[in-house]
Order: structure tokens, then sequence, then C-alpha cells
């Protein structure tokens, strides 16, 4: 396993193309959200995110989801040829299922013991819009996504977690649903990232965006990317209109 040199306050995703977009990857110890509508390529990049961190920067990582089953992610991951099972039973990346009624009392003790326990560097969360399925509340959306954010901060681990929205226009880029429980992770997060998967056609009908990323002088405005054999690889050739 080769370990390489990366800037002590960055986070590198290992993702081709797309860490030269944002200095070198993501702020270390930041919550970024990943939005998107389905098919998008949420979870693929955010299992390449934990691949890569294991395999190309000796960083322990922590899957959790509210929805799929541990076999589902595998096998998906395996088309890839990332195999999580072997580094979930080494202890290096572990997957874990979390009912979404869970109390944020009870998370938060579960995700203290695995974070401390497996000295874990990265942290992803898949889907989160789940939780609103159960909390109808406004304000309890809002405490819930604030309690989390706030205790993975003090972690000093780098967080992406996925949310499931309304893919909004290529023309305008919009954010999608202004869904409480998505409002509070664009003020939250530290890093915004948007994927869209049509609508672009071209060389690439899929594209990213980095909406916000504190602290970084990142590039602007859409991005193609392709989901290969190999996972995501984000072109360089930037959307012109």
């Amino acid at each position: 396993m080769k370990t390489r040199s990366i800037p002590e306050d960055r986070c590198p995703t290992g993702i081709p193309g797309f860490d030269e977009l944002c200095q070198g990857g993501f702020v270390r110890n930041s919550i970024n959200s990943v939005f998107g509508g389905p098919g998008a390529g949420k979870t693929t990049f955010l299992l390449q995110f934990l691949w890569n961190g294991v395999n190309k920067f000796n960083e322990n990582g922590l899957h959790i989801s509210f929805e799929s089953h541990d076999e589902d992610i595998f096998l998906d991951a395996f088309t890839f040829g990332w195999d999580f099972i072997k580094l979930d039973k080494a202890g290096k990346c572990k997957f874990i299922r979390v009912s979404p009624k869970i109390t944020i009392r009870g998370l938060k003790d579960q995700l203290a013991e695995l974070v401390l326990k497996g000295d874990i560097r990265r942290v992803c969360i898949d889907p989160v819009s789940i939780l609103s399925l159960y909390l109808k509340d406004e304000s309890m959306i809002r405490r819930v996504v604030f309690d989390l954010t706030t205790m993975l901060k003090r972690f000093n681990i780098t967080t992406l977690i996925a949310d499931e929205t309304v893919e909004g226009s290529v023309e305008n880029f919009s954010m999608g649903s202004d869904e409480p429980r998505t409002q509070s992770m664009k003020f939250l997060s530290d890093g915004l990232i948007n994927l869209y998967s049509s609508g672009l056609g071209g060389e690439s009908d899929r594209a990213i965006r980095i909406a916000k990323m504190r602290r970084t002088n990142h590039v602007r405005g859409p991005v193609p990317f392709e989901i290969k054999k190999n996972g995501i690889a984000v072109l360089k050739k930037k959307i012109t209109s």
C-alpha cells in the first residue's frame, strides 16, 4: 500500500480530475453535502472517496446507511473492482446500517464508539434524506441535522453526506429541493457538491459543480464527468454556455 504526500489541510478524494477543482481535495475536518437526483452518482462518489482513502492515503473509513443493506452496497461497489467486504473484515472501512427511527442520542453514541475504536478519518452517510420520512417536524429535522454535523466535526474527520434532491435544470444548476433538511444541510455544510445525470449532451451527459467550499479557491460552474469501469472520472474540459 502506497501513502501519498498530501497537503496537511486537505483530504483528497483520489477521484481523477476532482481534486484539481478544489486545491487538492476537501478541507480536512469538514462536513460536505453531495446533492443529486436518482442515478446522479452520489453513492459512487462516496464509495470511491472511501476506497481511495484506504488504498491511496491510508485513512480508515466508515459508511453509514439508513436505507440499503450492506450486501447491495458491496455488490454495487464490486462492479468497479472495489472489494469492501475485504476492507470491512480488516477493519479498514466499516459498514453499518442504522434504523431511521434511531434517536439522535443513540446515533451519536454508536458513531463515537465506531470512530474512536476504528481510528476513522473519513465518514460517509448515504442517504440522509431517509430521516425526513420519520421526522416530519421542521424544527426537529433542523435539530437532528445540526446535532449530527456538530458531533462529526468534533472527531477531526472529513464527512460526506449524500442528500437526495429534485434535480434542477442544467442551465441554472439549482440546488433542487428546498425542504427544511436540505436548507439545513446547505447552511451547515462546509462544502456543497452538485451532481447532475442528464441534459448536457456532447462528450458527457453528466456534470459536477462545486457550489461552495470554505477556504478554497475552487473551480466555479459545471464540469463534465463520466462513470467508467473504475468509477468516476472528472473531465478537464469545463462546460461553457
